[in-house]
């Protein structure tokens, strides 16, 4: 769909020009394989850039690999992974969603495209996040942190700040794309105009995209933790960094469904409320023949006042949370459970030490 379509399109969001990340992201969708293959090529290039740098200045022998610096390579080719994923995942639960909204078929077009793209005008500031956080996280790390590393500060520098200026600058992308696409579910939700409670199929289509939103921001945060845990002992840049993650996380999955858990509560009081008035009415009516003696009568009364009342304990048991059980109980489960074996792994090996 063109700009020009989409603006005209009154159901469509405000078209914007891309960021550069979502360009990017639309080129790597056009390679093979939708471009699954280019993000662990892209941290193979920034380890072999990394390590380069150590091998060429004499700071670890040619072909020794050092654990910091291979497990900071992570962070910006998961993000872009991440956020690819996440467009992609966008577009399912934009389709499963669609029949709730009440809308043309052309106008699908437009929301896709805004769900797949961020807008311009926030690059040099992710730049310079990234840089001041990557030089900060550097200076306040302890002096274990590289190990058996032995080189200039320059040299340390050189072989770290591009895999990290890329990661940390990333975590601003990331954050205002993914404050982009919840935007919009929210806004989906309270403008759809076909929402049915009885049908949980699209209810729950977008629970699955902030569950996994959420679950990339949780990963990033555990990975941080594990296996780049000498790194974060006494950091505070990074451990910042971590609870921000842990904090996004959840909000990415519960705050954007909020408007339609309270849209799905207004739309039950009032099936209920239709159902008593029916069940009143039906009520009279018994009365009525009973008090004219019309007995026979009754029987028909009585099937529909009890057809009624079951349509009433159906509304009742109607869930109100825009998501499936199962997926609650996983989130919570990825949340919780590596919390409780990282502080109980602490307080082991504390008592180790002692």
């Amino acid at each position: 769909m063109t700009a020009e379509a989409i603006a005209g399109d009154v159901h469509a969001p405000t078209a914007s020009r891309p960021a550069t990340v979502s360009r990017f992201l639309a080129w790597a969708d056009g390679l093979p394989m939708h471009g699954w293959w280019f993000y662990p090529l892209l941290a193979v290039a920034l380890l072999a850039q990394s390590h380069a740098v150590l091998w060429a200045s004499g700071a670890v022998p040619v072909g020794t690999i050092q654990p910091l610096f291979a497990s900071a390579v992570f962070y910006g080719p998961f993000v872009l992974a991440a956020l690819a994923y996440i467009n992609r995942s966008s577009e399912r639960a934009l389709a499963a969603f669609w029949p709730a909204t009440g809308w043309p078929d052309s106008s699908r077009a437009a929301w896709a495209e805004a769900f797949r793209t961020s807008p311009r005008g926030y690059g040099w500031l992710a730049l310079a996040f990234g840089l001041a956080v990557a030089i900060g996280a550097y200076v306040s790390a302890p002096g274990t942190a590289v190990g058996n590393v032995v080189a200039s500060p320059a040299v340390l520098l050189a072989a770290y700040l591009p895999s990290s200026v890329l990661g940390y600058s990333l975590v601003v992308v990331a954050i205002v794309h993914t404050f982009r696409q919840l935007r919009l579910v929210a806004r989906i939700h309270r403008e759809a105009t076909r929402i049915d409670p009885f049908d949980r199929v699209p209810l729950y289509a977008f629970s699955y995209l902030t569950f996994r939103t959420g679950l990339l921001y949780v990963i990033s945060g555990y990975y941080s933790v594990t296996v780049q845990g000498q790194l974060q002992a006494e950091n505070p840049f990074v451990i910042a960094v971590l609870a921000a993650a842990f904090g996004v996380g959840i909000a990415c999955f519960v705050l954007p469904l909020w408007g339609i858990h309270e849209r799905l509560i207004r739309e039950k009081e009032a099936l209920l409320l239709e159902v008593e008035g029916r069940i009143g009415r039906l009520a009279d009516e018994m009365y009525r023949r009973i008090d004219a003696g019309q007995f026979d009568g009754t029987k028909v009364v009585g099937e529909s006042l009890g057809g009624v009342a079951a349509l009433r304990d159906r509304i009742v048991r109607l869930p109100t949370w825009p998501w499936p059980p199962n997926l609650l109980r996983g989130f919570l489960s990825t949340l919780l459970i590596p919390v409780v074996v990282y502080i109980a792994s602490r307080v082991i090996g504390g008592q180790v030490g002692v």
